[in-house]
């Protein structure tokens, strides 16, 4: 992942709106080659290169993947390409218990839209489109965007192709990591040397378990009656999986009006 060594409080807010794309965070079986089907793998290429770059998104609608700022502002790319349906980097068909997958997905990113206000480090969210809108599969799915409020002592899902915390490599199997919400004034107390931004969830902290170089961009959940996307993982402790040094992830549902009038906007265009 493309991580930083800033820190990011714990905001647990209030929200009444309810934004679900059709059928959205639902799961086809709970076959793990079925779990998180919104989360995408971002390719980058350079002058007609692929290049070592890592960062996830999450797919939002047909057309839409939401990932960090930073995962547009820091490589130097030429081109861009999402890949849906991904579970194993090294396999063309991907099984698991019995179940294969279909071929995945590439989609070329024709547009990307970064939050106006981010600044390095706040606001560290952006919208990207695709060429062409994707069939929704048992394997390639829409995510739910924030409905309601967060609830104290919840535990989120966070997924990614990411480094393993004190292994040195890369996973090439997507990962989900479950990850317990901070109250803001541990999170502060846990960071008190760095400047906090705002905007943000902080969620993790337990020893080994934990985002890290290679999850960027990629999504933070909360499964309820639907999957509901409250989180892009976006920077934290440089020794990822270390104790009492939590995750730290874009509040989405502090962002939502941006994402809605974007989305508006890319649609009115079409």
């Amino acid at each position: 992942m493309i991580r930083s060594i800033i820190v990011l409080l714990c905001v647990v807010g209030v929200w009444s709106f309810t934004i679900k794309e059709p059928n959205c965070g639902i799961e086809a079986s709970t076959n793990l080659i079925h779990h998180n089907p919104w989360v995408v793998y971002l390719e980058y290429w350079r002058d007609g290169v692929k290049t070592g770059v890592r960062c996830t998104a999450t797919l939002i609608d047909s057309r839409h993947i939401i990932t960090a700022a930073h995962c547009i502002r820091t490589p130097k790319y030429t081109r861009l390409v999402a890949r849906l349906g991904e579970y194993d980097l090294t396999s063309d068909i991907d099984c698991v218990d019995g179940v294969c997958g279909d071929p995945i997905i590439r989609l070329e990113v024709i547009d990307t839209i970064v939050h106006p206000d981010y600044d390095n480090s706040d606001h560290d969210i952006a919208i990207l489109k695709l060429e062409a809108d994707v069939a929704f599969t048992d394997f390639i799915r829409p995510v739910c965007l924030p409905s309601g409020r967060l609830q104290p002592e919840i535990t989120f899902a966070a997924s990614g192709w990411g480094e393993i915390p004190h292994k040195g490599y890369y996973s090439d199997i997507k990962k989900i990591i479950p990850l317990p919400l901070w109250k803001r004034e541990d999170c502060l107390a846990a960071y008190k040397n760095f400047n906090v931004p705002a905007h943000v969830i902080c969620a993790g902290g337990q020893e080994d378990v934990d985002t890290c170089r290679g999850d960027s961009g990629g999504p933070l959940v909360w499964v309820q009656k639907r999957v509901e996307l409250w989180g892009v993982t976006s920077a934290g402790n440089v020794n990822c999986g270390t104790k009492n040094s939590p995750g730290l992830y874009t509040n989405v549902a502090e962002h939502l009006d941006w994402i809605l009038t974007v989305l508006e906007l890319s649609r009115a265009r079409d």
